[in-house]
């Protein structure tokens, strides 16, 4: 009796061994979908922060930190050895009052790239207003005053749109100070054009450009 019943329970243990992953697999095929719609939505539910009024994930808003903090850094480094005898604090603090209610345009039809710089000028009391098009840009100026514009170089629209709306600008008012804020390749390859075109600079650094808006 004793060795029939042993003969069983090996049965059912080898039965069980084999049937494991029979199960498994019919589980997993059953639960297949359920699974893969929870994988996809943890995937896309990224979280996200709002700066300066646009909604970026955190990769984008840790890449714009990442990018401005590198940047400093080597303009940090660059005038340490130049600012010998003047406090950068006093410098500021001194024209504090010229930027209070200080309006500057952004042209850009990416805006979310330029959030954290957005957010630093709105800090400093410049009130910033952004436009996605040349078109809208120069309508905005039409209606309003703006002591300074700032453009990125290529748009949907043209290539050089950056270019484009500084020639359409200067028409309106020769005395308004416009930069341009583009890529390595464009500042290199169309600075001449933008300078001839009224562009009072164009540049690839945010604290160049920081400087030039908060000055």
């Amino acid at each position: 009796m004793e060795a029939i019943l042993e003969s069983a329970a090996k049965l059912i243990t080898a039965f069980a061994t084999l049937a494991w992953p029979i199960v498994f697999a019919v589980l997993l095929i059953k639960l297949y979908e359920p699974i893969k719609a929870l994988v996809e939505a943890a995937h896309a539910r990224k979280f996200s922060i709002k700066i300066a009024g646009n909604e970026l994930t955190m990769e984008e808003a840790s890449k714009q930190q990442i990018d401005a903090f590198s940047d400093l850094q080597s303009k940090v480094a660059e005038l340490e050895g130049r600012l010998a005898t003047v406090s950068p604090a006093a410098a500021l603090e001194a024209s504090a009052p010229a930027r209070a209610g200080k309006r500057v345009l952004w042209v850009d039809d990416n805006p979310k790239n330029n959030s954290f710089f957005v957010a630093s000028f709105e800090n400093s009391g410049i009130q910033v207003d952004t436009a996605l098009t040349t078109e809208e840009g120069v309508a905005m100026f039409k209606r309003s005053k703006y002591d300074a514009i700032i453009s990125d170089m290529g748009r949907p629209e043209s290539e050089k749109a950056g270019i484009d709306l500084a020639r359409t600008i200067k028409q309106i008012s020769p005395d308004t100070p416009i930069y341009i804020f583009c890529g390595r390749w464009a500042a290199m390859n169309w600075r001449d054009e933008a300078l001839a075109a009224g562009v009072a600079e164009i540049t690839t650094s945010g604290s160049t450009l920081a400087r030039l808006v908060l000055a």
